[in-house]
């Protein structure tokens, strides 16, 4: 035991084992910290709750996890490079000993400055007062056991093959592949790969959301993909004949061919509702999710008036939800005639809204989101939701929403629409708003029209 932790504190010592831990502290708390990446904002800031800080470092693996390979095969290729792989090959020491040393050296200062990553990650998340569960733990543990597969993988290309060219050759070639696996997981990208070939990288997609985590059948198929692949590595490392380096691929088959079966066959699929922090607190009819479990008193008071005064459309809705599913941007938010959904993510701003604002986003559309795609803002839809909000309080006022900015220079036509409006007897309002709900439900027609035939024409 003695002789060993000596050899391993050599190991620590003289091989490339602190660099390639330092390089992946340095490139990944430099992506974090200095540039303003999606991971700092909506809707998925990565300070949220501490399992979207392990899905961003997840994702940074697709530049991360090349470095570590690309590391690993410069330290497999010392022993050729300083003359000694014959007389290493006749002594009597299993090539195993020596291979667990080195190993056990670059892999696990590679996955401690993984770990470190993380660590940074979840004292931001303290700091700003995000939420914490055990559902980084999946996400964590994976990229651990990638990160070190991924290294014993590099030693052993390098030991197999010590060419000047090898490091940066495989560098770029994992980079590639990475980068094809991640557009394989992002939805809204065209991929070469079919998305069950998502997973055999770590790089995860973006989260879209601070209220997912990794499916059970990915965290199950990537463990055993990366168990299978650091088996490999390591065995390769280890042995000399040709005929046991080809048994040395076995665990690679067997993990390929137990992980993609497991992978979802869609890119919507590989990530889900983080049931925990999706997890409903209640008010009576009025719940947020736990993440924002402090927005609840706030929200009870103007949720409950905003239902009394929604009660009195056609089939009006009886309770207050806040959206919980990751939507992305070229979604439309997600509607029911008996909910009343509030975004959190997508919306910021209600996370500071006092009262009245709450009140108001509830009412507006008749207590139904506009029917736009989160990234396109139009006059016709949000106008139509700010004169239904405005026909329940009695004053036309901005919606406290993302699209609020962008209606200001046309509060004015808004404004000449509503006064044409109000002077409409009581019933032929409340049918009009009642109509401009059913359009916004069904996304079918035009929700001004329905509320002042022929405006804007």
């Amino acid at each position: 035991m003695g002789g060993g932790a000596v050899i391993l504190r050599t190991e620590l010592r003289r091989s490339i084992a602190p660099w390639a831990g330092l390089a992946v502290v340095a490139v990944a708390l430099g992506f974090l910290f200095l540039l303003s990446g999606p991971w700092w904002k909506t809707p998925a800031p990565w300070t949220a709750q501490a399992t979207t800080a392990a899905l961003w470092v997840r994702f940074l693996l697709v530049f991360l996890w090349p470095i570590v390979v690309g590391a690993g095969a410069i330290q497999g290729m010392r022993d050729s490079r300083s003359g000694m792989t014959e007389l290493l090959a006749t002594t009597s020491r299993p090539g195993r000993h020596r291979a667990a040393k080195l190993a056990g050296a670059v892999g696990g200062l590679s996955a401690a400055g993984f770990l470190l990553v993380f660590a940074v990650g979840a004292v931001e998340v303290l700091v700003h007062g995000g939420l914490f569960s055990a559902g980084f733990v999946p996400v964590v543990g994976v990229g651990l056991l990638a990160v070190v597969a991924g290294s014993w993988l590099g030693l052993a290309v390098g030991r197999l093959l010590p060419h000047p060219l090898t490091a940066p050759a495989l560098a770029v070639l994992v980079l590639v592949l990475s980068m094809l696996c991640w557009t394989a997981l992002e939805p809204a990208l065209d991929s070469v790969l079919p998305a069950r070939a998502g997973p055999l990288t770590p790089a995860l997609a973006e989260p879209r959301g601070s209220m997912v985590t990794t499916a059970a059948s990915v965290d199950a198929g990537q463990a055993v993909w990366f168990a299978g692949l650091a088996a490999t590595g390591f065995l390769l490392l280890s042995v000399n004949s040709v005929r046991a380096r080809l048994l040395s691929l076995l665990p690679l088959v067997v993990g390929a061919a137990v992980a993609l079966p497991l992978f979802p066959a869609s890119s919507a699929e590989v990530l889900t509702t983080d049931s925990f922090a999706a997890g409903k607190v209640c008010d009576g009819p009025v719940c947020v999710a736990e993440l924002h479990r402090e927005r609840l008193a706030a929200l009870a008071g103007p949720g409950r008036e905003a239902l009394a005064m929604l009660a009195k459309l056609p089939d009006p809705p009886t309770r207050i939800e806040e959206q919980t599913a990751a939507t992305f941007t070229g979604d439309a938010p997600r509607r029911a005639p008996d909910v009343v959904y509030l975004d959190f993510q997508q919306e910021e701003k209600l996370l500071t809204a006092d009262a009245a604002d709450l009140r108001l986003e509830l009412l507006a559309g008749g207590g139904v989101p506009s029917c736009d795609r989160f990234s396109v803002v139009s006059l016709p839809d949000q106008a139509a939701r700010m004169i239904t909000a405005a026909y329940f309080t009695g004053e036309l006022k901005m919606l406290p929403e993302h699209s609020g900015r962008w209606l200001k220079k046309d509060f004015g036509t808004v404004e000449q629409l509503w006064n044409s409006f109000r002077t409409l007897p009581p019933q032929v309002r409340l049918d009009r708003v009642a109509a401009a709900r059913r359009v916004l439900l069904s996304c079918q027609g035009d929700p001004l029209a329905a509320l002042i035939p022929g405006a804007l024409r």
